[in-house]
């Protein structure tokens, strides 16, 4: 009986997703974007199929929108050639994340890490930006997490060069399986601020569904991150669609999840920290459970690139292109519009 209920649910599911990724596609090609609706009807399809719909809308918009041919890239970590690209794209599909060894250089760090020090931010108790920005004061921090408008952090020139990084974006178009769209660029500092977790601050487990039906997404630390300062925590595998172990969490819907039912359900070893020095990168699907470890001492300054599919791209509202742009930004624009579209 259980089984079959089960079928059902799937078979609803799917029949869901049909007539959502339908008309997602009609307003897609009419507005350039989805609605709310359409987003929660595919979320709804993705928590009761396991993450099944999604994969199957997956092989729909890889068929619509086809990756180019691969091809070494160099990059600021270096070169990559395909065999190496492969070898990272092999990795996020077996684990769900990758953790770069080589590190982002201390210009390019310093560059951003100088920006955020002085720039104005979004904290938890002003998201609705009623009242003024603020900018992170480490001696005396008001918020959990102090995030930076995209419309400021892409002017930054060596957030620039992380977007125009052109083995980022190989990487991306070869583990999404699609030519990838820049869906947004983001920039926060997480403080030592309270005495617990906080659910808005994303620091509870939790899956992401940004930009359905696939996405990938990339993270930079700009300060060195220890179990302290507040490292990402991902559960290793659980990206994949139809797992036993995701079945109950994703049947709740958009819902956070304690540490205790993560580690019981998928067990403590698949939990892991992701820390590093200043500089250290990693890619994740978040479609995978994660979460921000709620930090006890000191901060954390993080940067996020955004890669997914274009046809039900959700992100909207896109900032004025920058005036002032890196060589290395300007030629990516240049030569790849499609992908860095949300910047023209």
């Amino acid at each position: 009986m259980i089984f079959m209920l089960r079928s059902l649910k799937k078979l609803a599911a799917v029949g869901r997703m049909s007539v959502s990724a339908f008309w997602g596609l009609l307003q897609y090609r009419r507005n350039g974007h989805i609605s709310k609706h359409i987003w929660n009807d595919l979320l709804w399809a993705h928590c009761a199929s396991n993450g099944r719909t999604t994969e199957l809308l997956n092989l729909i918009t890889r068929i619509t929108r086809p990756p180019r041919k691969r091809a070494s890239a160099d990059g600021l970590l270096g070169y990559f050639d395909v065999a190496r690209q492969q070898d990272i794209v092999a990795a996020l599909n077996r684990d769900g994340y990758y953790i770069f060894p080589e590190l982002l250089p201390d210009d390019v760090c310093d560059e951003i890490q100088d920006f955020a020090a002085n720039a104005q931010t979004i904290v938890e108790t002003n998201r609705d930006l009623k009242s003024p920005l603020v900018r992170y004061d480490s001696s005396h921090p008001i918020s959990r997490t102090y995030k930076i408008m995209e419309k400021d952090s892409i002017r930054n020139r060596g957030i620039q060069q992380i977007v125009a990084d052109p083995v980022f974006v190989a990487i991306a178009e070869s583990y999404l399986g699609t030519l990838p769209v820049i869906g947004r660029v983001d920039a926060w500092w997480s403080a030592c601020y309270g005495n617990q977790p906080g659910s808005d601050a994303a620091q509870l487990f939790h899956f992401d569904f940004d930009a359905p039906p696939a996405w990938l997404k990339l993270f930079v630390y700009l300060t060195d991150v220890g179990p302290d300062n507040g490292p990402h925590v991902y559960v290793r595998e659980s990206h994949k669609a139809g797992l036993v172990q995701a079945r109950e969490f994703r049947s709740r819907g958009y819902e956070r999840i304690t540490d205790e039912e993560m580690a019981a359900m998928f067990g403590a070893d698949k939990l892991v920290e992701i820390g590093g020095k200043r500089g250290t990168v990693f890619m994740a699907d978040t479609r995978g459970f994660h979460k921000g470890k709620f930090p006890t001492e000191g901060h954390r300054l993080i940067a996020q690139v955004v890669y997914c599919s274009p046809i039900f791209n959700d992100y909207i509202d896109p900032p004025p292109p920058p005036v002032e742009q890196h060589p290395a930004f300007a030629a990516a624009v240049a030569s790849s519009p499609a992908i860095y579209a949300r910047y023209q």
